[in-house]
């Protein structure tokens, strides 16, 4: 039978790298890496408000009750708890039909979080083009660092451009969802002089349910005119602030057993909304529940899985490649080859798919060592350490998520390569892979 090649797409644009941010650069489809290149995850980031709104459902209150009337507290608790890729502070109370803060005010906040945290920073402001034009110029001339400011609109370019360029800070260009405009404010931004590859694109958010369709449409046309007719005015990262749209439609807040749970419905119509923003091209997209960043978190780790786990076993196969011939006898019987760390690694892999992440350590060390077990690796588990654990001169016995193939050290739950050193001065040995199951599969080695 003749071999199937498959056709595979080459496309001569790339998206422009946002260093900032870490996003971007990417020449090909979202998850498509098989046809070029990706080297940036979608990043999500948690928002914070200056005033939020009392209407706020309970579901998505509660996690900040504690914090909820100083956005600094706020701010910093996202940060320490949740440690989302980046922070994006609202600044509601400028609503002209709310609280209609002064842009002094909203400087001074912005400027407070700014110094308190440490994570990229996205500002948004209002919405409204001739309110956000004074508060986010104030913003601008006060902050003690460079960050992301938006949204910029047409109405509002001239002055932000300038201010930004003077700045030199990033901009969110937000227009109407329709690629013509998109395309049209940012040439009117890049005239003022401002670099195309300070600009994100906003192609204005909406929620399931509430024109997520249209919105999706638009952001793959988008993408197709980057890639597909080399157009160098769309290709930008894009972001879709979706935490706004979908905490205010009323199915998050009804009621309704036929609907399933209110608490957990907000955040499976927030998880999807994100998921089919990051499919149609976004680079960042803003959700408002910790539960939503850990679903995302997960999501994204099964749809990277592949990728990343081939780029870590050909890591791993250069380890393996100075082990000592016959220092493991087994990995010479599995297909002549002495390599073992790949098949350890695709075995984690495994065990992972099966089980997810989050149960006892225990659970993660008997399933991987079947796994290797089927693959004619003789690995042995819970062994008496060479050199015993001692504490006020006591042996305090081994390492409960030991096991060892070969002379490798395998620790489940070991998540940096400090403890894994650790690990492998109490066992003897040189080499160690470190696996911990948590939202994504982690690894660390030496």
């Amino acid at each position: 039978m003749a071999k199937i090649e498959w056709l595979k797409e080459e496309y001569k644009t790339k998206i422009r790298e946002n260093e900032y941010l870490g996003i971007g650069g990417e020449n090909c489809f979202p998850f498509q890496g098989f046809e070029g290149n990706i080297p940036h995850s979608p990043k999500i980031g948690l928002e914070i408000y200056d005033s939020p709104g009392e209407d706020w459902p309970e579901a998505v209150k509660e996690p900040y009750l504690e914090v909820w009337k100083d956005p600094v507290m706020w701010a910093k608790e996202v940060e320490r708890k949740y440690q989302p890729d980046i922070l994006c502070l609202q600044l509601e109370s400028t609503n002209p039909m709310g609280q209609d803060a002064s842009p002094e005010k909203a400087g001074e906040t912005a400027k407070a979080i700014a110094s308190a945290t440490t994570l990229p920073l996205i500002i948004y402001g209002c919405g409204n083009a001739e309110k956000d034009a004074n508060v986010l110029k104030r913003v601008a001339e006060v902050l003690p660092k460079k960050v992301v400011l938006g949204p910029v609109q047409e109405g509002n370019y001239n002055i932000l451009g300038a201010s930004c360029l003077a700045y030199g800070h990033y901009i969110i260009a937000q227009t109407p969802t329709d690629v013509n405009l998109c395309k049209q404010l940012n040439i009117l931004l890049s005239n003022l002089g401002l670099s195309l590859d300070k600009i994100i694109i906003d192609p204005t958010p909406s929620s399931l349910g509430y024109g997520l369709e249209y919105t999706y449409s638009a952001m793959e046309k988008i993408r197709s005119a980057c890639f597909q007719t080399n157009d160098d005015k769309l290709n930008l990262p894009m972001i879709g602030n979706i935490g706004k749209e979908v905490w205010k439609i009323k199915e998050v807040k009804i009621d309704d057993e036929k609907m399933g749970e209110t608490k957990t419905r907000g955040i499976f119509f927030e998880a999807i909304t994100a998921i089919s923003f990051i499919l149609a091209g976004a680079d960042v997209v803003v959700v408002r529940h910790p539960k939503t960043l850990a679903l995302l978190r997960g999501w994204l780790g099964k749809m990277q899985e592949s990728r990343e786990s081939e780029a870590k076993i050909e890591k791993l196969k250069v380890k393996s490649e100075k082990l000592e011939a016959g220092s493991l006898e087994s990995g010479d019987r599995r297909q002549g080859k002495g390599e073992p760390f790949d098949v350890i690694i695709q075995s984690a892999f495994a065990v992972f798919r099966e089980l997810g992440g989050g149960l006892a350590d225990g659970a993660y060390k008997n399933a991987l060592f079947l796994e290797l077990e089927q693959h004619s690796l003789e690995a042995k588990k819970d062994l008496p350490l060479p050199k015993p654990l001692v504490y006020k001169e006591q042996e305090i016995g081994g390492l409960s998520g030991d096991i060892i193939c070969g002379n490798i050290l395998i620790m489940i739950g070991c998540q940096d390569s400090k403890s894994l050193n650790q690990y492998l001065l109490c066992s003897g040995l040189s080499y160690g892979i470190g696996l911990s199951f948590t939202e994504t599969l982690n690894i660390v080695y030496k």
